[in-house]
């Protein structure tokens, strides 16, 4: 890999299932389907869940604590597992992938770890030439214009393009902050 290119192992299926036991099943088929290249056999995963409605993020990790390999990521400032995308990351994250689609930093797999590889690389497409800036006008006169990223669309989702931008984003800051651990004190 060279330097300064985003190492990230993530995971590109949409959790639709709402049952959350069929949906922590998915998640640790897909660690195991990852680990069965033998490059990625003793792959450590960081799994980011957006915590943004409810406590999904701690049922996730409670689930899957198990797998070997396996942690969370854990947001140090509110001390609860998972990424709260407020509308500040939400654009941080966006400009970090245009910034990086820009200098074809990102590149997906082949073969990409996935039950339908054909049908994921059509959705990543998808949902990222419909994802984008929204307007949404206000309900009434005291409020203002909000300005929103969404991908959700005359019923399309926007699910695999926030996975990517979380794992672009996350990796970033991780390597970040690993770098700042080795810089000199001036």
């Amino acid at each position: 890999m060279q330097p300064g290119l985003a190492r990230a192992l993530f995971c590109l299926t949409p959790f639709f299932p709402v049952d959350p036991a069929k949906q922590f099943a998915l998640v640790a088929t897909h660690i195991r389907d990852i680990r069965e290249n033998i490059g990625r056999k003793a792959s450590r995963v960081t799994i980011f869940v957006e915590r943004n409605l409810g406590f999904e993020a701690e049922h996730h990790r409670r689930a899957l604590d198990g797998i070997p390999g396996v942690t969370f990521y854990v947001d140090q400032a509110a001390d609860r597992v998972g990424v709260l995308t407020t509308e500040q990351v939400k654009h941080a994250m966006c400009q970090l992938v245009v910034a990086m689609l820009r200098e074809r930093r990102i590149h997906i797999a082949s073969p990409l770890v996935s039950r339908n590889e054909h049908d994921m690389r059509t959705r990543l497409r998808e949902q990222m030439e419909i994802y984008g800036y929204q307007t949404k006008l206000p309900a009434n006169t005291f409020q203002k214009e909000r300005i929103a990223l969404s991908g959700k669309i005359g019923g399309m989702q926007d699910d695999i393009c926030i996975c990517l931008q979380l794992a672009c984003y996350f990796t970033q800051i991780g390597e970040q902050r690993a770098a700042q651990c080795f810089a000199r004190p001036e």
